[in-house]
């Protein structure tokens, strides 16, 4: 690279956007920018967290590093020695995000809407939080761009509950968000000074939830918004070009794939119907509900945990042979679950801790994660009384599927993971990699 000009990198994420609907909206033209980006840089398929869920990824993006070492879990995590949950935020991340090590070597940042980052943290630049970021001031770093983003009529994220009332103001509320977190975007980018910007558009993901199954099946009205959404995210990512020059390092991103939702799966109801879990209270409101001889049990999105003596405050599974026996026993009796309409499986293969999760808090992990085939989002309610069902969401996660472009750049490899790019962000600022850090650089620099 050119060391005699200051080197900048600029991220764009695009929540939850496939690698695959980049392929077509950009080979259909509504994509025209996107287009012209993938024409003179690296597109390449890239792998989630597991689970996939934003929490997870995006913290996984911002480390690169895997769950046992920045510590987050899924979007809700167990108090060690009990049954109650917490709702993971900043201030439980264990690793530091890639904007503190710049501010090691006094390079300044500006980060907008990535989730898991509420509240606010002090650090060397601008940070507005992401999901789920509740109160705008405590969202902003520092307190003094509150007043810009209040005249700006800045949104924290998508009203999503308008789906209740109906589909056309949900769409309304996803074209308004989009207008303020791109107007945000171009603000801080035109008026501050930065080495690194990092900017996130998750309203691609509530798009999808809401709206991907009316895109896959031409629906007459909801696929045009559909598209025309994508138009205008492409507008967005053309007006944000205008304000780079050709040294800047241009990554964009999504943290996970998505596919049409066939079922949601609860787990926990197939724990209780196998006879492993069971609850002293009906119905149960809480996992504190769990009853005497239950062996395990199941939070969002297939996380298994086994109710192990000495861990869990009820545990009854002794640690060693009956713990690897019963977690062998469910991988075989779970792996062969069938969609008893469809007729076909609904699992696409289950993980023990050990295989995907290395790091400090490892023991915080789940025993088993389940990886269901495309159509099954997996579901840890305790309270349902049936396997499967189907709520308001068309769109599910995927593990696969997620994708990450550079421009003027070669990709020098195709088995990509998200913590890659935290890794490859570093490289591209001359800025030493962690040794902790478990993503790799994937440029080939000049």
């Amino acid at each position: 690279m050119n060391t005699s000009t200051k080197r900048k990198t600029v991220v764009i994420g695009l929540d939850g956007t496939p690698y695959s609907l980049i392929g077509k909206l950009t080979q259909q033209g509504v994509c025209p920018n996107l287009s012209k980006l993938i024409s003179a840089g690296s597109l390449r398929e890239m792998k989630s967290t597991h689970p996939a869920v934003s929490s997870v990824a995006w913290t996984s993006f911002i480390t690169g590093k895997n769950p046992a070492k920045h510590g987050i879990f899924g979007f809700m995590d167990r108090i060690p020695n009990t049954y109650d949950l917490y709702y993971p935020n900043s201030r439980h991340i264990q690793s530091k995000p890639v904007w503190d090590i710049l501010k090691s070597y006094n390079k300044r940042s500006v980060v907008i809407n990535v989730p898991s980052t509420y509240p606010a943290m002090e650090m060397n630049g601008i940070l507005i939080a992401g999901f789920v970021a509740i109160d705008l001031a405590r969202a902003s770093f520092p307190a003094s761009i509150v007043p810009t983003l209040k005249d700006m009529g800045y949104k924290i994220d998508v009203e999503t509950q308008l789906i209740h009332e109906s589909k056309d103001k949900l769409f309304e509320d996803l074209f308004l968000t989009l207008e303020k977190r791109t107007q945000a975007i171009l603000h801080f980018l035109k008026n501050e000074d930065w080495d690194l910007f990092i900017g996130i558009f998750t309203e691609t993901d509530r798009l999808h939830h809401f709206f991907w199954e009316h895109m896959e099946r031409n629906d007459p009205t909801f696929r045009p918004l559909f598209l025309n959404y994508y138009k205008t995210i492409d507008a967005s990512i053309g007006k944000i070009m205008e304000h780079l020059d050709n040294d800047t390092t241009l990554i964009l991103l999504s943290d996970h794939g998505f596919c049409t939702l066939q079922q949601e799966v609860y787990i926990n109801h197939w724990l209780k119907e196998a006879g492993l879990l069971h609850f002293k209270a009906t119905p149960p409101k809480a996992l504190s509900d769990i009853g005497t001889g239950s062996k395990a049990y199941c939070l969002d999105p297939g996380r298994i945990y086994i109710n192990l003596k000495g861990r869990e405050p009820n545990g009854c599974v002794e640690p060693g042979d009956d713990y690897e026996q019963l977690r062998n026993t469910l991988i075989a009796k779970l792996t062969g679950l069938k969609d008893p309409v469809a007729n076909t499986n609904i699992i696409d293969k289950i993980h023990k801790r050990e295989e995907i999760y290395h790091g400090k808090y490892f023991d915080k992990a789940p025993d088993l994660v389940i990886e269901p085939k495309p159509g099954y989002d997996l579901k840890g309610a305790i309270y349902k009384e049936m396997l499967l069902s189907k709520g308001v969401f068309s769109g599910m996660h995927t593990y696969n599927d997620a994708f990450v472009y550079v421009n003027h750049k070669e990709i020098t490899r195709d088995s990509l993971e998200i913590t890659d790019v935290t890794a490859t962000i570093l490289n591209s600022l001359d800025i030493p990699i962690p040794s902790d850090m478990d993503g790799k650089n994937f440029i080939k620099w000049n």
